[in-house]
């Protein structure tokens, strides 16, 4: 084999959506509630899925041309707002992490690792949904798609690990869709898939994981252990 790899740095920025947590249901039952209101039909979780990653605006844009006539940008914003006043509103709780994401959150902590997240939803709802899963002390950063331009510019990520004080080294993103591994791609930071999201790796390449016990064990064998 060929020389030594490095160690991982021990900074790592997760999607959430589809990545940490599955949300799709809370995300499907406010979209159409939206979309009743507006006497369109409803979607099912399967045509939701291929619609989300691109934030809000991209979600309803979609969402509108699935189901009838284009919006325009004008309508698109305002009917943005009913869906993020729909999905504070009515959240049920049904979002849930994904198997093993909880305890290996934990492990990385325990470990000394530093997390952050790098999403395309709003920032409130973001940041509401780690609070509500006791992630709160674990996740350090949060940048959103509504406080900067979104992925799969790298912008967002590389916002993240700043805040993060990430230095140099092999630095981690993990996402579930092509879209956030152009975004590390685009960043030049290291990409990560886990296959029980909503999306595909596309064109390319990554370590992949089939599931998220498999990915924390990996991170916590590769990266830094805390002292003491």
């Amino acid at each position: 084999m060929g020389g030594q790899v490095s160690r991982l740095s021990g900074w790592a920025v997760f999607d959430l959506d589809g990545t940490l947590v599955d949300t799709l249901g809370e995300i499907t039952d406010a979209l159409n509630r939206v979309l009743e209101g507006h006497q369109r039909r409803s979607l099912s979780r399967e045509e939701v899925m291929t619609l989300v990653g691109h934030g809000p605006n991209t979600l309803i844009a979609r969402a509108w041309s699935a189901t009838g006539a284009k919006a325009g940008k004008d309508e698109i914003l305002g009917i943005s707002n009913e869906y993020f006043r729909e999905y504070q509103r009515n959240a049920r709780g049904a979002s849930r992490p994904y198997p093993g994401v909880h305890e290996g959150l934990q492990r990385l902590i325990q470990r000394g690792w530093k997390l952050g997240v790098c999403t395309n939803k709003d920032g409130t709802a973001a940041r509401s949904l780690i609070r509500k899963l006791g992630w709160g002390d674990w996740i350090r950063v949060v940048v959103s798609g509504d406080e900067t331009v979104r992925k799969p510019d790298p912008r967002p990520l590389k916002l993240a690990l700043k805040r993060m004080g990430a230095g140099s080294g092999r630095h981690l993103f993990v996402g579930d869709s092509e879209v956030d591994l152009q975004t590390a791609q685009n960043a030049s930071v290291e990409a990560v898939f886990v296959r029980h999201g909503y999306g595909e790796m596309g064109r390319f390449r990554s370590r992949c994981f089939d599931d998220a016990v498999e990915m924390f064990r990996w991170m916590a064998q590769s990266g830094p252990a805390r002292s003491g």
